[in-house]
């Protein structure tokens, strides 16, 4: 009789991870793909470049959606460790990591927007225009400066 596996593959994996592992331990990229039931990156060599990409965005919902359950059902937060794979962040941690990665993304979105405010032809603008992108930039710039107080 063969072993009964829970489908999609992250929800076993979840299973799998919480019988396997405990906080501060590293799950490896090798370990996920094997529970994901998709090529491994070293094998990724022989596939083509749509098999490449779609092995991509396969990995990518398959983590995403395993990461989420173990936060949402499990009270389990995972930290990507670039490279190698995802570490199990003990409880007195979470609070930290969650705010730097807070940071990091209110960082990037003030400087997306930032250079989309600023980065444009102006001279092709009414007055008017001018005027609003002027109100907008000073805008993000005190939202900008608000939470860049808060996040300290």
């Amino acid at each position: 009789m063969s072993e009964v596996t829970k489908y999609p593959g992250h929800k076993q994996a979840v299973e799998d991870f919480l019988k396997a592992f405990k906080y501060g331990d590293l799950v490896g990229h090798e370990w996920l793909e094997a529970r994901f039931g998709i090529p491994s990156m070293a094998d990724s060599k022989s596939l083509t470049v749509e098999q490449f990409r779609d092995r991509q965005f396969e990995w990518l919902a398959s983590v995403e959606a395993f990461k989420a359950e173990l936060l949402r059902d499990h009270q389990v937060c995972l930290q990507s460790v670039r490279g190698r794979g995802y570490r199990w962040v003990p409880p007195h941690e979470q609070t930290g990591i969650a705010m730097e990665e807070l940071g990091r993304g209110v960082r990037k979105v003030f400087r997306g927007a930032g250079q989309k405010l600023r980065h444009l032809r102006i001279a092709e603008l009414t007055d008017d225009q001018r005027r609003d992108n002027l109100d907008q930039v000073a805008k993000l710039s005190a939202l900008h400066g608000m939470t860049t107080k808060a996040l300290r």
